[in-house]
């Protein structure tokens, strides 16, 4: 049982597609320790759009920032009338404590004051024991273990509908070969791997492999652009799927014989769904924020020179070491993964 009772239990977990990602394999241990608690996870759209199926949560609070100060107003109008056990505060940002100031809990539960930036400290009264920097999805982790939650499952689950399972198919059938999907861009430009590394690459899974190359991404005009670049240096023709919402993003990667990515969102959740993923590393530093648990023989890392490898984990940053991972050792990878981590799934 866990150490403290709840019948009502709030997460304050709002942004950022990768913690999305953590914050959901945190749900799911919490419904282990908690069977018969409801659920309210307050988060803005995007991630909404993918964790809104998920099963074991109860209710989702959409904070759609962009309404500005009415977007406050519905907030306090919709969370005004109702009382919380416990509120989880997994994110360490002024805008998620202002949002807990708004919910009513006799237990608002973050991070060590160490850990706390942006006075995420002075909207607690529960505080997590201080811990050396770890892997962030341990850091979701802490939660649980605090709670006294015991033997909780390490799994994420994601849950597509009927009619996106028939899409999928629809969509895969169409490409007719085993599929290599390639995360071109991240939020951050200094996460990026080169177009032209990218470009001998999907040549290399075209030409020798046999295989579908795809371009995965979303539809920004960052996105784009650099898809065009890749396309210039290219003899071969990937496909491309930028137009896509979220969803279709998580079902193309899902449908994926292997993929290719740099630290973001969607490394993440191909990880999740136990998609072999090559990761990408040179910025930031993977023992922080690389494949949890699955796939570190398939992970380039340009982050650490000699003599780094067991550093203090910390949030430092590399912006040029990204320009150091070549194209034949992502082709190594690429082929490790076909030969070690062969999928009998069929997305068609």
């Amino acid at each position: 049982m866990p150490k403290i009772p709840a019948k009502k239990i709030c997460l304050i977990r709002l942004s950022a597609l990768g913690d999305t990602v953590h914050a959901l394999s945190m749900v799911n241990g919490l419904r282990k320790g908690y069977p018969d608690a409801h659920l309210t996870w307050i988060l803005e759209r995007l991630p909404y759009e993918i964790v809104k199926h998920q099963p074991n949560v109860n209710r989702f609070i959409v904070f759609n920032r962009k309404k500005g100060i009415n977007a406050w107003r519905s907030l306090f109008r919709e969370l005004n009338s109702q009382r919380f056990d416990i509120v989880l505060m997994p994110q360490v940002s002024l805008k998620a404590s202002l949002i807990s100031s708004i919910v009513r809990a006799k237990i608002k539960i973050g991070y060590d004051i160490q850990r706390s930036r942006e006075l995420h400290w002075l909207f607690t009264n529960r505080k997590l024991p201080p811990h050396p920097p770890q892997h962030v999805q341990e850091q979701f982790f802490e939660f649980l273990d605090y709670l006294e939650i015991e033997d909780y499952p390490i799994e994420w689950n994601f849950v597509f509908t009927e009619e996106e399972l028939k899409w999928r198919k629809n969509f895969f059938k169409n490409l007719r070969r085993p599929v290599v999907s390639f995360v071109i861009s991240t939020s951050s430009p200094q996460k990026n791997w080169s177009p032209g590394g990218y470009a001998q690459v999907i040549d290399y899974v075209s030409g020798k492999l046999k295989m579908q190359p795809m371009i995965i991404g979303g539809p920004s005009e960052r996105e784009a652009s650099i898809t065009s670049k890749i396309l210039r240096y290219c003899n071969s023709e990937p496909a491309v799927a930028l137009e896509k919402p979220i969803r279709h993003t998580l079902l193309q990667l899902s449908g994926s014989a292997l993929v290719v990515s740099p630290d973001t969102g969607p490394l993440h959740a191909a990880v999740a769904m136990n998609i072999p993923t090559v990761g990408l590393y040179g910025y930031s530093n993977p023992r922080r924020c690389g494949p949890y648990l699955r796939f570190n023989d398939l992970l380039i890392d340009k982050y650490a020179d000699s003599g780094e490898e067991n550093a203090k984990i910390d949030r430092k940053t590399h912006p040029k070491r990204m320009a150091r991972i070549s194209p034949d050792e992502v082709v190594e990878k690429i082929e490790l993964g076909l030969r070690k981590y062969t999928r009998v799934f069929d997305p068609t």
